[in-house]
């Protein structure tokens, strides 16, 4: 059996860099306005939710604004299973392991007076209180 050299580079080429699902959730922000979003941020799936019967994709991402990382911007995620970009909380800063998700609800490592949750029981919230802070939902398609 004879392999030409496009064959045997093709095969490696899809080994060695196989697409993940992080990067089409990514890649579909980034299309969405690359003016905001940027393959260098840091992207990190979360988890999943069931809102209205649709399964929601969960995401963090970390832009940082200057070389020195003086300045980032913090936005919490949401994409369809197929990776299509729902919309997004911006200005939520927190440690992505410390993130639990129960049911409907995503639990944020802040005290339960300041706010430290966000209920999808009734669908997305069009504004969330979450650290003392109301951060209003910004829509890029229908759920």
């Amino acid at each position: 059996m004879r392999f030409s050299t496009f064959t045997v580079l093709f095969l490696l080429t899809t080994n060695i860099f196989p697409q993940t699902n992080e990067n089409i959730f990514q890649r579909n922000a980034i299309n969405h306005d690359s003016d905001y979003f940027h393959a260098n941020d840091e992207f990190t799936l979360l988890g999943n939710i069931e809102v209205n019967g649709k399964n929601i994709v969960l995401a963090n991402n970390v832009h940082y604004w200057e070389a020195s990382a003086q300045r980032a911007t913090w936005r919490f995620l949401l994409f369809l299973n197929d990776g299509t970009f729902l919309g997004m909380y911006t200005g939520i800063t927190f440690n992505t392991d410390e993130i639990k998700i129960e049911r409907q609800r995503v639990y944020f490592p802040f005290e339960a007076k300041t706010g430290n949750a966000i209920d999808f029981s009734k669908g997305i919230p069009n504004k969330i209180w979450i650290d003392g802070h109301i951060i209003p939902y910004m829509k890029v398609n229908d759920l």
